[in-house]
């Protein structure tokens, strides 16, 4: 709580403090639900699961291996920040609406691209901070990362129980993706609102 107290000192990037956070609270879709989702809709086995998630770590090391650098350095952070956000939003929808197994492969080629979006929003944030301020900054950012991992699995998991329970009023195992494609979208334009401010619009 110390660390994010530091954020009050500078309230010119609230803005983007809160479009950082709601990126990795609407990831918790994906982390807390994924198995449950996957074994309830496909009826996916803990091996089919697990391979699943190897395909994961694999496109994501792709992407923060090499693949950000070399987009970021073409396009910049700005316009990283919107397509990531953007393409985070495509393949959480998408995951909300899958109807066969391996629609989830396919739709995560979208959602894994959206992984540029955090370092180059981190990188913006890291520029309106004093270099004597940078230890604090990042200490604030990753205790903003571990309330996210606290709260997202809370209610992405209760959201996944109420929407698959017998006597739910909608029935839609999908709604946690769907809750993190409206956190998705709602970052990017709480991102587009900050930087349009200053006139970093792309």
């Amino acid at each position: 709580m110390g660390a994010l107290l530091h954020f009050k000192k500078n309230k010119a990037i609230v803005g983007l403090i809160i479009s950082f956070f709601f990126i990795y609270l609407a990831s918790q879709s994906v982390n807390s639900v994924w198995n449950y989702f996957t074994m309830y809709e496909f009826s996916w086995t803990e091996k089919q699961v697990g391979f699943s998630l190897a395909v994961v770590g694999l496109l994501v090391g792709i992407v923060q291996g090499g693949l950000t650098r070399v987009v970021n350095n073409k396009i910049g952070n700005e316009k990283c920040v919107y397509a990531g956000l953007l393409l985070y939003t495509l393949g959480l929808s998408l995951f909300a609406f899958a109807t066969q197994g391996w629609m989830m492969y396919v739709f995560l080629i979208p959602y894994c691209l959206g992984g540029i979006a955090g370092p180059a929003l981190q990188s913006i944030i890291t520029e309106h901070v004093p270099p004597n301020e940078q230890g604090q900054l990042q200490g604030g950012l990753t205790s903003l990362m571990s309330l996210s991992a606290i709260i997202g699995p809370l209610v992405m998991t209760k959201l996944f129980s109420l929407s698959t329970h017998k006597e739910a009023f909608i029935h839609f195992p999908g709604s946690p993706f769907l809750l993190g494609a409206v956190l998705m979208l709602a970052s990017a334009i709480v991102a587009y609102r900050f930087l349009s401010a200053q006139g970093r619009i792309v």
